[in-house]
């Protein structure tokens, strides 16, 4: 039985905007005391984690409620005054539970506004859930101290952006290079898995040029080298089609599913039914969740 990769257990995220004070109060209180939670878990201390799940679940009812206030109150047990402010609060993820193993290759789809971005960034570490738990290759990423997580950032995971992100400067093995500058391994070191990792790839020919000296697909297929260069445990991409023609959209999901073969494990945004059918688990979000899964035999 595979390894599991990443396992998210009831992640909320809320985004309070503008001038909502009561909001934000009920917020921070769901998020302490959902970090209490997880310090329970981690300790082993079942009756008080229980106990706190409870609280948690009934704070955050009553927050998507809109009863801020009521909210608050169930947490701290005080009370504050209700009050009316400009702006609006934003449920961008509601209670995601998730698993995947290692070697998936998984698509998340959904309209524009149904969380997607939002569990990229959740599972990419570039952002805190409100509530919930994410656990990365067995690392809890939730409880980890923030000044830890670029760390935990660039050991476990690559990515891979629509719009490539290569610097124009640099050339191919250069911008390869770029992950494992801060690695501390010696320059000889860094270059030997950069063209690896470009051959691999299949650009071992273009190791000295440019991003303007190469076709969408090819810089694609650097973007992608530079992700799998520091063998991390799953890579996440971002509309990796999403700038190239169908021709080149082909190219670079070819050797998608030639490094998904070879054990890597892929987690697919998209909004091309194309790429998805070629992906072995398609999620599809709606509203802060997960509407569906479906599941492709290939």
């Amino acid at each position: 039985m595979a390894d599991t990769m990443l396992k998210m257990k009831d992640v909320s995220k809320i985004y309070v905007l503008g001038n909502q004070k009561n909001a934000r109060k009920a917020q921070k209180a769901i998020h302490n005391l959902s970090k209490k939670y997880i310090r329970f878990t981690k300790k082993g201390n079942k009756t008080e984690a229980a106990k706190a799940e409870k609280f948690i679940a009934k704070a955050q009812r009553l927050f998507t409620e809109e009863k801020y206030e009521q909210s608050y109150q169930s947490i701290t047990g005080r009370k504050i005054k209700p009050k009316s402010g400009k702006g609006s609060v934003v449920h961008a993820l509601n209670g995601v539970s998730l698993e995947i193993k290692a070697g998936e290759l998984v698509a998340i789809m959904g309209p524009s506004g149904s969380g997607k971005s939002t569990l990229l960034n959740m599972l990419g570490i570039l952002d805190q859930p409100t509530s919930g738990q994410i656990h990365i290759d067995s690392s809890d990423v939730t409880a980890t101290k923030g000044r830890n997580l670029p760390g935990l950032r660039s050991k476990k995971l690559g990515f891979v952006f629509q719009s490539f992100n290569l610097v124009p400067t640099l050339t191919a093995l250069e911008n390869v290079m770029l992950p494992l500058k801060y690695k501390g391994l010696h320059l000889r070191t860094r270059k030997k898995q950069a063209r690896d990792a470009l051959e691999t790839v299949g650009l071992g020919d273009r190791l000295d040029h440019k991003p303007a000296e190469l076709s969408g697909g090819q810089q694609q297929r650097v973007a992608i080298a530079r992700s799998i260069v520091s063998n991390p445990a799953i890579i996440l991409a971002d509309e990796l089609t999403g700038e190239l023609d169908s021709k080149m959209t082909e190219e670079v999901m070819r050797l998608v599913l030639k490094l998904n073969k070879a054990g890597q494990t892929f987690i697919i945004v998209t909004h091309n039914p194309d790429v998805a059918k070629l992906c072995r688990r398609i999620i599809y979000m709606k509203d802060g969740r997960i509407e569906k899964e479906t599941k492709n035999s290939r």
